[in-house]
């Protein structure tokens, strides 16, 4: 993910999307769904030119792991 498009992730409320893959691109979620090839396909036809992210996000905790 684009270090943006990451810390937005990490940071945000995704409860809605449990389970699902989401598409992010600045900082918002532009396209979910359960297909990951078909939430990606979406998102760059409604986002063309634009660096897009995809995450499943999980059900559970997440954890987390940096190198920073």
């Amino acid at each position: 993910m684009t270090s943006k498009n990451y810390e937005w992730y990490v940071k945000s409320d995704l409860s809605e999307y449990v389970g699902k893959w989401v598409v992010i691109a600045d900082e918002k979620v532009v396209a979910s769904g359960r297909d990951a090839k078909d939430v990606y396909r979406r998102a760059k036809e409604e986002c063309p030119g634009k660096k897009l992210s995809i995450a499943k996000v999980p059900s559970g905790e997440m954890l987390i792991l940096s190198n920073r």
